[in-house]
């Protein structure tokens, strides 16, 4: 997934835990091309919008950009998406893109129980409305088994876009796997390992909900956040060379001191 741009959306889970190579070179949810509003010493970036409606404006009309060049480029674009968050903003792109020449993943997905295909049932909309070329389901089945397989169909894909779980195997594997899909534990599914996710060219952390605040000051503030497993967006670093943008609102990021 090297040559890629990844999305990770951030649930207010995450933030309310307390500290403890593809064949198709393409873009997936949204670099956020503006002057950014700080940078980091270690190279991270943020950027701060002044609501939650504008980060969902600004989803939907990156990736219209990023997919017309690179259908236009390459004949295909390659997308992954996660939850309903992520997805809603894209509906009304129906028209706007040869969506038939799309490659639909999903970066993170329940394989178990009742909730099997969560993410799949909350894009079939998108998918219908839009006419998605080329979707790519996640097996059900047995979490360990479908991430296994999932792994194989994903190292083809340029494209990745996940939640994350605190203190989970998706981050205390890391650094170090050799695995782009985990088993999300206590989930029944699937989710990216922290090393997939920080192997793109470029990681736009959306985390733009008020109750964010603690963790987005946590995670950008705090000299061990790349260590911290309690934390794991902070663990998202350019120490590999990506480029790591951090999308934030008024309301989230209201704890961050000067930077």
């Amino acid at each position: 997934v090297g040559d890629s741009t990844a999305i990770v959306l951030l649930h207010s889970e995450v933030a309310t835990t307390p500290q403890p190579a593809g064949s198709t070179p393409t873009c997936m949810l949204a670099y956020f091309a503006c002057v950014p509003a700080f940078t980091l010493p270690d190279g991270r970036v943020g950027h701060v919008l002044r609501s939650e409606s504008a980060v969902s404006d600004l989803i939907r009309d990156r990736v219209a950009e990023l997919a017309r060049v690179a259908i236009a480029e390459k004949g295909c674009f390659s997308l992954s998406i996660g939850s309903g968050t992520t997805v809603e903003p894209l509906a009304s792109l129906a028209g706007a893109l040869d969506w038939s020449c799309v490659h639909l993943f999903f970066g993170n997905e329940r394989t178990e129980g009742e909730a099997a295909g969560k993410c799949w049932a909350g894009a079939e909309e998108l998918i219908a409305t839009c006419g998605v070329g080329h979707v790519h389901r996640v097996p059900a089945g047995p979490a360990a088994d479908a991430a296994e397989a999932y792994s194989r169909t994903l190292l083809d894909s340029p494209a990745v876009g996940t939640s994350l779980y605190p203190g989970s195997a998706q981050v205390v594997v890391s650094p170090g796997c050799d695995r782009a899909c985990l088993e999300a534990e206590g989930k029944g599914g699937v989710t990216l390992s922290i090393d997939a996710i920080s192997s793109a060219r470029t990681v736009l952390l959306s985390a733009a909900k008020p109750e964010q605040a603690a963790m987005v000051r946590k995670c950008l503030g705090w000299s061990n956040a790349e260590r911290n497993t309690g934390m794991p967006a902070g663990m998202v670093t350019c120490a590999h060379g990506a480029q790591v943008e951090w999308l934030l609102t008024d309301a989230s990021a209201v704890e961050l001191p000067a930077l």
